[in-house]
């Protein structure tokens, strides 16, 4: 019997996974890693005359990124500028929201079909479980990532594919839409190229597919890059392939091992530290039994392509692994789900569960309700005292807008002026010269309690609680580079 998600008996999974990635969605501000910002809101800024192209990382100019999310973001905030919704924080919001409903619903479509195959209802559960409650899995489901969205639409492609396999041959306007999900997938991330060259080697020897079907989805897939071809040359204003100058930059000219290198193994290594112990070390232990139990899995197909092209560039980073997440866990939840089924094993499989839920627990609600980057909190602070008002910020040594070599213009205020100076000596003197009625000073040391003559301290700003604060135990405060933001008001 066929159910839908909120029909089937394991709807109150479903529910609570979607009410997970929602308050998730809330707090989860900012980003996870600056290219998350820089190459998709930052573009979209460029787009819309907000922010300069020199501004913009070294990938603009050397066309490697495609346009097809900043463009997306760039329609949204033309119809939110209708709607006289302008603040950035949130549009930032309102895609996270958007990212996460979109998530929730693939994910829960494909899980409802794969539960299938397994043979135990705990393994059934449990393959639910990671994929709503594993403690990283809401965070990174909710980002507007290109990591993410690659994900998104290659399992929705792999989901019409799977619905149909029967029929795959004769259903040809699923097959069309799997092909041009396949096409923005790629142009979303093109390092998804080795998960779908994993999915054409399963349509043709697994589940032995026409030719014809095959032609249709290789079609359907070409006009989907097409389309993003078309969004490339509107946003860059020039006829270009940003798939080859990505190749040619990073492989050829070595362009992201410059960033670093890594052996073949890191992948294995950071996952177990990063995933953090001991669920990582139990979910790699039954992701390898999982796959060697279901070797033929369209799911197997399209990780191990996907791992082994990745362990061969030099350059490595865990997040380069995000789009394969939902795989992962499939592959260990059926290697699990072989050991529930024989009855020796079950208690040690509890055990290990129950093991991984105490960790699991704490790191979950840490990632649902803190902020993705704290430094977002100050952002929308002086965002909001800079709200169709003229406000001066004095920071000390570099601007907080300032990361790095780049520039976040995404969430300045165009009514904030921000003034660097080197210390509080130059604070003084810029105060005695301009006598300016209230300013805001950013503070890069929590303790540091310097007085400006003819000023009073009307607030202070800082993104910890006052009660965390009032515990400064051996004296960490002074030791902290915790930020906070004072306002000065002139008494005379």
């Amino acid at each position: 019997m066929k159910y839908s998600v909120l029909s089937s008996p394991y709807r109150y999974i479903f529910l609570t996974g979607l009410l997970v990635y929602l308050v998730t969605s809330y707090f989860s501000t900012g980003f996870n890693h600056p290219d998350e910002h820089f190459q998709i809101l930052e573009f979209c800024n460029y787009k819309l005359g907000l922010s300069p192209a020199v501004d913009l990382p070294w990938e603009f100019n050397a066309r490697i990124r495609p346009a097809l999310q900043p463009t997306i973001v760039y329609l949204l905030i033309k119809f939110f500028n209708l709607l006289n919704i302008s603040n950035p924080f949130t549009h930032a919001l309102i895609l996270r929201i958007l990212t996460a409903l979109l998530s929730w619903f693939v994910i829960s479509k494909i899980s409802l079909l794969l539960l299938k195959d397994f043979s135990t209802e705990s393994g059934r559960k449990l393959f639910l479980f990671l994929n709503f409650f594993l403690w990283f899995v809401p965070f990174l489901s909710v980002r507007f990532t290109s990591e993410n969205y690659s994900a998104i639409t290659l399992l929705g492609s792999i989901y019409l594919i799977l619905l149909n396999k029967d029929s795959l041959n004769k259903n040809h306007l699923q097959l069309f839409w799997a092909g041009f999900l396949l096409g923005l997938s790629f142009f979303f991330r093109f390092q998804i190229a080795f998960a779908i060259l994993g999915l054409i080697l399963w349509i043709v020897f697994i589940q032995k597919s026409k030719w014809s079907s095959i032609i249709l989805l290789s079609a359907s897939g070409i006009l989907g890059m097409l389309v993003c071809i078309c969004i490339d040359f509107w946003f860059y204003g020039e006829t270009l392939f940003t798939p080859y100058n990505y190749f040619y930059s990073n492989i050829i000219e070595h362009k992201a091992a410059s960033f670093g290198i890594s052996p073949w193994w890191s992948y294995f290594t950071w996952f177990i530290i990063q995933c953090v112990p001991p669920i990582s070390i139990f979910l790699l232990l039954f992701f390898c039994i999982g796959g060697f139990k279901n070797p033929k899995h369209i799911f197997v197909f399209c990780l191990i392509p996907f791992l082994l092209g990745h362990i061969v560039v030099e350059h490595k980073e865990l997040r380069f692994l995000f789009p394969m997440v939902i795989f992962f866990n499939y592959i260990a939840a059926i290697g699990i789900d072989y050991y529930f089924s024989i009855e020796k094993f079950r208690k040690y499989l509890r055990f290990i569960i129950t093991l991984s839920l105490i960790v699991n627990t704490p790191l979950l609600l840490v990632r649902i309700f803190m902020p993705s980057q704290e430094a977002i909190n100050y952002y929308k602070y002086l965002y909001d005292s800079a709200w169709k008002k003229q406000t001066v910020l004095i920071s000390k040594i570099n601007s907080p807008y300032q990361l790095g070599i780049l520039k976040i213009n995404f969430y300045n205020s165009p009514f904030l002026e921000n003034i660097v100076v080197e210390n509080d000596l130059a604070i003084t003197d810029y105060l005695n010269e301009k006598s300016p009625s209230d300013v805001l000073i950013l503070e890069r040391n929590l303790n540091n309690a310097h007085e400006y003559k003819s000023y009073k301290i009307e607030s202070t700003y800082c993104i910890y609680p006052d009660w965390i604060l009032r515990i400064n135990i051996n004296d960490w405060q002074s030791r902290s580079k915790i930020w906070k933001i004072i306002k000065l008001k002139r008494t005379e």
